[in-house]
């Protein structure tokens, strides 16, 4: 049997235990410093992200739309459509939108005018 001497000068010369300790240490040092970096970093942003979103205040229903995509692109597939029955479903829908105030902008207004560009300039 060994005695304490000698089994504690095999445990340090066995390369299956740690002899390097410093190198350890840094690295794990390294670690925990990137990872306290990462930490602020994202806290930062996360700061600044909402003073920003404080800063930029949109109110949409006072807003006023120079163009309503939503009628344009509409009123272009109620034009583009050959079949009458079709065709009057669709604006019976567009003339419910209307109703219902849907759009931005007044409705027959914007109809005249692209009924008479698709006529000026061609399907």
């Amino acid at each position: 049997m060994l005695n304490k001497k000698e089994s504690k000068k095999i445990l340090t010369h066995c390369s299956f235990f740690s002899k390097n300790r410093r190198g350890q240490t840094s690295e794990a040092m390294t670690w925990i410093v990137a990872t306290l970096i990462i930490i602020v970093l994202l806290g930062i942003s996360i700061y600044a992200a909402s003073l920003l979103s404080k800063l930029k205040i949109i109110d949409y229903k006072t807003e006023e739309r120079s163009q309503d995509v939503v009628m344009e692109e509409s009123l272009f597939s109620y034009f583009s459509i050959k079949e009458s029955v079709v065709q009057e479903k669709v604006f019976e829908s567009l003339k419910k939108m209307n109703q219902e105030e849907k759009f931005y902008e007044d409705f027959d207004s914007k109809f005249t005018q692209i009924k008479f560009n698709l006529e000026k300039y061609g399907k």
